[in-house]
């Protein structure tokens, strides 16, 4: 059930006003409750705010040489995860309020999976992990992103990795709703955005114009594929990697169930169950970003260009024969309980069933004749 644009923005104004005071509160708060000393009181979200509100895009840096200033915006922070902590929590290595900042060296930069790791052994210690249950599940998330491809160190900067936190999640706004509630999955529909315009613009490219995303982009269908669905969140790992073949199947039965009980009955689908990724598994035929729908004459399993995709695996090479025209009868998804889609397999079913019940029949018929 969809809701009314109107209540939609009558809920963000309250929001907003709620943020407001929220943001106001925490600031006097963070004003008395910060330190004795005096650079730390200097250093209170309020004085932070005042410079980077946006007002001001530029500030002189060393050498007199201007460089972009931060902006952050006060409303979306406060209604944050992070609301209530001070700016210097995180950005330790800030030591004075004065424009360009004065950089400790002995302080180390922000660094989110450090602050979380020792906040979690801080709740460990003080025997407090079902109350901070949340903040266990962010480090099991910190673990598996530092098994992750994004976490590996970039081909052309060896300095950075491919992705980090702050990529994905905007530190200063971070605020996931919770799961099973409209928020979540009006949230869950921007992450082929984050994805794709800042670092995958190619896949965004072809995943804008496939079956998933026009539901996504075009109709705002809030249960249609995006980018986690089939990579997860954290645990992305390379995609030629056998691992991640093997379990992409699995993915897309996640939503097409029917489907891939029926691709488990054939030979692709028996082989790829006990392991081996070099059988066609649902990318090889339907693609991965660009998927179509099958009256797409444009799409891969288009009765047009069936042939084609068979001959990507079977092209005569590797003791592979080469895919005949008879290959395209073939069907990978064939069941007998659907009657429109495949008719002569019900019919043949049907005939079977038939068939065997009158075997029985009669040769129980005949036996209790002849027993009689």
């Amino acid at each position: 059930m969809r809701i009314p644009a109107y209540a939609l923005w009558l809920e963000s104004v309250i929001t907003s006003l709620l943020t407001v005071a929220l943001l106001v509160g925490s600031m006097s708060a963070h004003g008395t409750l910060t330190s004795n000393d005096k650079k730390i009181g200097e250093l209170s979200n309020a004085n932070c705010l005042a410079c980077h509100d946006g007002k001001k895009l530029e500030v002189a840096g060393l050498g007199g040489k201007l460089r972009p200033l931060r902006t952050i915006k006060s409303i979306k922070f406060a209604a944050s995860v992070h609301s209530d902590m001070l700016c210097i929590t995180c950005h330790r290595n800030i030591t004075d309020a004065v424009a360009p900042h004065k950089i400790g060296a002995a302080e180390p930069k922000v660094d989110c999976a450090r602050c979380h790791k020792a906040l979690w052994e801080t709740a460990e210690k003080e025997g407090l992990t079902n109350k901070k249950a949340r903040l266990g599940l962010v480090v099991k998330n910190i673990e598996a992103y530092e098994r992750s491809l994004h976490a590996q160190p970039n081909k052309d900067d060896k300095s950075h990795a491919n992705a980090s936190c702050d990529d994905c999640h905007d530190t200063h706004y971070f605020n996931i709703p919770p799961k099973g509630t409209m928020k979540r999955a009006e949230w869950r529909v921007t992450i082929p955005s984050v994805c794709g315009t800042k670092c995958h613009s190619d896949e965004l490219d072809d995943y804008a114009s496939s079956i998933h995303g026009q539901e996504v982009l075009d109709k705002h269908n809030l249960k249609a594929a995006v980018c986690t669905d089939c990579h997860t969140s954290h645990e992305i790992v390379n995609t030629s990697l056998n691992s991640f073949k093997l379990q992409i199947t699995e993915q897309c039965g996640g939503c097409h169930k029917e489907n891939l009980a029926s691709y488990g009955d054939t030979y692709h689908g028996q082989v790829n169950k006990l392991g081996y990724s070099y059988t066609a598994k649902c990318y090889d035929c339907h693609g991965s970003h660009d998927i179509l729908g099958v009256q797409d004459p444009n799409s891969k399993i288009n009765p047009r260009n069936r042939l084609k995709t068979c001959k990507q695996c079977h092209n005569g090479k590797n003791g592979m024969k080469e895919a005949t025209p008879g290959f395209v009868t073939f069907s990978p998804h064939a069941n007998a309980h659907d009657f429109s889609r495949y008719p002569q397999m019900w019919i043949t079913s049907r005939f079977m069933l038939g068939l065997l019940a009158s075997v029985f029949i009669y040769f129980w018929l005949h036996s209790g004749l002849w027993h009689y």
